[in-house]
């Protein structure tokens, strides 16, 4: 398949990108010391990008003003490359972070005619097997020759179901009943996705219409964007749910049995990770907002130098206010947690996200994004036999 690289140069079209990121809650990865690292993005600002790093962190790795990073970002599943400076160093909200000057490009792997435009909702395909069995699958990018189907995560193309060369019917199922069936051919498999090619006749109706859909979409999502844009800048919601901040953080067990897991999160994981592995585990979920997590725990017995009835901590990725990384960092480093600690969060770069969170001191990084259960009570059960098995 003939490869290309996109660029974006233009100031306005990168500043989109990161305030898509900070909308979504998203994560950007720096290379430091020739590892990548995730970290949570918590505002874009005219010139500049705020994410949040730990001073420990950048004493670690002697993080200084004007030095240079490689900064990777996941736009819409799209990756996107370029180089970042440090500006400055401060706190947001409580949060220790660092200040990044916006990259003047970002630079990306492309594939001339499959995925020049990458939808923001899910879109669904059907497509004929060697065996001419019927899959499924969600398109990851399309473009006027064809289109890309992710290889790993929700709604991937399993082993065995498309082969190289091999010709292939498409059914492209799009928003407003728009369907759209097309002959085409398995052309690459690399990097994570399945590039097809279309072998349509260049005339023909629906290749047409299929066309005339995908620049009516294109359209609109860059009118979208612009409409969405904003000029002072945008602040990552940490809240999630707006005034539940004020709230204050909420301590319930959910299953009360031993050996008893702490699930750090907002209540509706919380409360799936009950019904997953509660037949193993006990369960309390913490619905954290600010300050330390000790003094919330009385309840579970946690006073003095002990952790009580806790024999287990995950900590979820996303929380209100702040990343759970960072919490994971806070609970090891300034609360002495001596308990195996696990952060959980979306698979999507999960090796990065496994790196840092060793790197804080947790015992692993844990998906649950897509939410296996055989997969969840394997890591817990794997962490819990680790640690007190010794």
């Amino acid at each position: 398949m003939p490869a290309d690289y996109f660029q974006l140069d233009d100031a306005a079209a990168i500043r989109m990108v990161f305030q898509r990121l900070c909308r979504a809650g998203g994560d950007i990865s720096l290379k430091i010391d020739g590892k990548d690292w995730s970290f949570p993005i918590f505002e874009e600002i005219e010139g500049r990008i705020i994410v949040g790093i730990t001073g420990p962190e950048r004493a670690k790795w002697n993080m200084d003003i004007g030095d240079h990073y490689r900064v990777t970002v996941f736009d819409r599943g799209r990756k996107c490359q370029g180089t970042v400076e440090v500006a400055d160093f401060g706190q947001l909200d409580g949060s220790d972070c660092v200040h990044l000057e916006q990259p003047r490009m970002l630079k990306g792997r492309d594939y001339r005619g499959l995925g020049e435009f990458v939808p923001e909702k899910t879109f669904r395909a059907v497509f004929t097997s060697p065996s001419m069995d019927f899959c499924d699958a969600r398109i990851r990018a399309m473009g006027a020759d064809g289109l890309q189907l992710p290889l790993y995560g929700t709604g991937a193309v399993k082993d065995g179901q498309l082969k190289l060369d091999t010709p292939t019917t498409m059914e492209l199922s799009m928003d407003l009943g728009a369907k759209f069936v097309l002959k085409a051919v398995c052309d690459t498999m690399e990097e994570g996705v399945v590039g097809i090619r279309f072998t349509e006749k260049p005339d023909s109706t629906v290749l047409r219409e299929y066309r005339l859909w995908l620049t009516d979409a294109m359209i609109a999502q860059d009118r979208k964007d612009r409409e969405l844009f904003q000029t002072r800048g945008m602040r990552a919601d940490r809240t999630a749910k707006g005034d539940a901040l004020k709230a204050g953080p909420t301590l319930q067990v959910l299953v009360d049995k031993d050996p008893l897991i702490l699930v750090i999160s907002e209540p509706p994981f919380s409360q799936r990770m009950s019904e997953a592995v509660g037949r193993k585990f006990g369960v309390a979920g913490l619905d954290f907002a600010r300050g330390e997590v000790r003094p919330l725990l009385k309840p579970l017995g946690v006073e003095g130098p002990g952790w009580g009835r806790v024999k287990l901590v995950v900590v979820h990725q996303r929380l209100r206010a702040m990343s759970g990384m960072e919490l994971a960092g806070k609970l090891i480093k300034d609360e002495g947690c001596p308990l195996p600690l696990l952060v959980a969060g979306p698979e999507e770069d999960a090796p990065l996200k496994r790196n840092r969170a060793l790197a804080l001191g947790a015992m692993d990084f844990m998906t649950v994004d897509p939410f296996k259960i055989l997969s969840v009570i394997q890591a817990l059960d794997q962490a819990y036999k680790v640690f007190y098995a010794s």
